[in-house]
């Protein structure tokens, strides 16, 4: 990664500029486990999404405000609402400690990415070439810390 692209991180990434919660949208209805919790897959990190300076990258909105909620829930993708079964509030401190850990250290990041139409667009980032094991292990870890899951009520 060249120099300018670290200088931006780091002057992008200071933890307290970042809201206390991420909301990441529920496309399916298998994203949510019958009992109510979330299933692992929705944190899956695709290698489709690698981008050149060394992350793949997952979209998520940041909990910037009291509308980022309803905002997502409303989020269309060709004219359709896009998160079919609902939306998933993470504490950015989960993403943080999991970060922490020996054995992840360093592995995961994250973002604030606004788009045009959407301005609490941001992204969690997991470095690349990171072993499917572990990003499996990661996914369950960060789908375990969600504090709760809000069904789609704008269908």
């Amino acid at each position: 990664m060249g120099w300018l692209k670290k200088l931006r991180r780091l002057l992008l990434h200071h933890k307290a500029d970042y809201p206390e919660n991420c909301i990441k949208g529920i496309a399916r209805d298998d994203g949510v486990t019958p009992g109510g919790r979330v299933s692992s897959h929705i944190f899956y990190f695709d290698s489709k999404h690698v981008r050149n300076d060394g992350w793949v990258e997952q979209s998520i909105n940041w909990e910037d405000d009291s509308n980022t909620q309803d905002f997502t829930l409303k989020q269309k993708k060709s004219g359709k609402i896009q998160w079919q079964r609902g939306i998933a509030i993470l504490p950015r401190k989960a993403i943080d400690r999991l970060n922490e850990q020996p054995t992840y250290k360093g592995l995961l990041s994250y973002e604030q990415d606004t788009l045009i139409h959407n301005i609490y667009h941001g992204n969690i980032l997991l470095k690349d070439k990171v072993e499917k094991a572990a990003i499996k292990c990661i996914a369950g870890n960060l789908a375990t810390h969600v504090t709760e899951v809000i069904s789609q009520k704008y269908k």
